[in-house]
């Protein structure tokens, strides 16, 4: 009873914070679903991957009916993020159930890169409190698939749920708003994450009542996170997200070299 209990509140966790930074709850899901219940790396990733399908519902509608969500990029990214789940699952499967060294050290430099530009961007904020918002750098729809190829590739292959990545991105390289970001990419994560989940179900890794069980503590969570979404200030959004990539980064190159 008592480990349903903690289930449920890391899910409720895991929701709150999706709603408020984009992400799909991988990021905590992952680590404590391996601590509470000591399940194996695969299995672990691929019951993730169900909870962050219910994570991203639960957000996106909240968002989407406070108008903070654009359907048409969402659509986009979905589309190369469906393609790019299939080919991470595969590659999941064949190549990383035994060895994610590799992966795991590409993702702790590209995390060290998004610790550094989000840095230099904060520092000019706080230097110059007047700076405007970015504007779109890309404007081409082609980019929103790629971006969703990149994202979707990462999920089948590591359970990430993909906000982390798409959230910035869309932020730096399409000029959107922090909340308006968080939104769109909450429903774009929707399709990709069921896509993975489904794979992973059909190569047996999915544990279904560890994943449902964390999932009513997300959905509620979610909402919760939905409301209190519209008073975070921008700043304290990008202070959060920085102190996420350290982490992210240190948490991927410590099992690698052993510190």
């Amino acid at each position: 009873m008592l480990t349903i209990l903690i289930m449920i509140l890391t899910g409720l966790i895991v929701g709150i914070l999706s709603a408020i930074l984009g992400i799909g709850g991988g990021l905590i899901m992952l680590p404590a679903i391996q601590i509470i219940l000591k399940f194996d790396p695969a299995t672990a990733v691929a019951t993730t991957l169900l909870t962050v399908v219910l994570t991203s519902f639960s957000g996106a509608i909240g968002h989407y009916r406070n108008g903070r969500v654009k359907v048409k990029q969402s659509l986009l990214i979905a589309i190369g993020g469906i393609v790019g789940v299939i080919i991470g699952s595969y590659i999941f499967q064949a190549y990383l159930t035994q060895n994610t060294d590799y992966i795991q050290l590409l993702l702790a430099i590209m995390f060290l890169i998004m610790t550094i530009r989000m840095s230099k961007d904060l520092y000019k904020e706080f230097k110059n409190p007047e700076t405007k918002e970015n504007r779109a750098k890309l404007s081409s729809p082609i980019w929103l698939v790629i971006l969703g190829i990149v994202v979707g590739s990462l999920t089948g292959m590591l359970g990430l749920g993909g906000g982390i990545i798409i959230v910035p991105v869309m932020i730096w390289l399409f000029g959107s708003k922090p909340i308006e970001a968080v939104g769109t990419t909450l429903l774009a994560m929707l399709p990709i994450a069921i896509i993975g989940a489904i794979i992973k179900m059909g190569q047996g890794f999915v544990n279904l009542n560890a994943g449902l069980i964390i999932g009513v503590g997300s959905i509620i969570g979610a909402q919760i996170g939905v409301k209190i979404s519209q008073f975070v200030n921008p700043k304290l959004f990008k202070v959060i997200f920085i102190a996420i990539f350290i982490y992210l980064a240190t948490s991927y190159l410590i099992p690698i070299f052993g510190f």
